[in-house]
């Protein structure tokens, strides 16, 4: 399995990031490489929460809270994931540090393919997950800082 962890500073009260982050279903507000974002069903907040979402690259994808941690984070599994990834899973937590508000996320996933897939994670896959993780952090430190 594949560990990958990013954070980030944010100037705003740790609160603001976390009612940005617990909107679940509005992740598409911040997270440039998503397009479109909604939560399915009938739970508002917490573990058993879903979510549907439609990246730019076109493809869609579900994820559900499998646990939550009122102000503090959550994690949650990505179902459908794009192939060769397999076993995706995701958390996010927040707290404050040095009068910042600091987010980190860290994803975990498998690949199929066995050695083939090693091999498309260590060339590929490891640095677009890098990459939109990154973006991501960015895109919620932009869109809290001028909210």
């Amino acid at each position: 399995m594949r560990v990958l962890k990013e954070r980030i500073a944010i100037a705003t009260p740790l609160q603001n990031v976390w009612d940005l982050l617990a909107d679940f279903g509005g992740v598409s507000a911040w997270a440039p490489y998503m397009k479109a974002s909604h939560l399915i069903g009938d739970i508002q907040s917490g573990v058993g929460m879903r979510r549907g979402m439609r990246h730019a690259w076109g493809f869609r994808f579900e994820e559900a809270v499998t646990h939550w941690h009122e102000g503090k984070g959550f994690s949650f599994d990505v179902f459908r994931a794009p192939f060769p990834m397999k076993d995706v899973r995701e958390s996010w937590a927040v707290h404050h540090e040095n009068g910042l508000s600091t987010v980190s996320t860290q994803v975990t996933y498998g690949m199929h393919l066995g050695p083939l897939g090693q091999a498309i994670d260590w060339l590929l896959v490891r640095f677009i997950v890098t990459r939109e993780m990154r973006a991501g952090l960015r895109g919620l430190k932009q869109y809290s800082e001028r909210s």
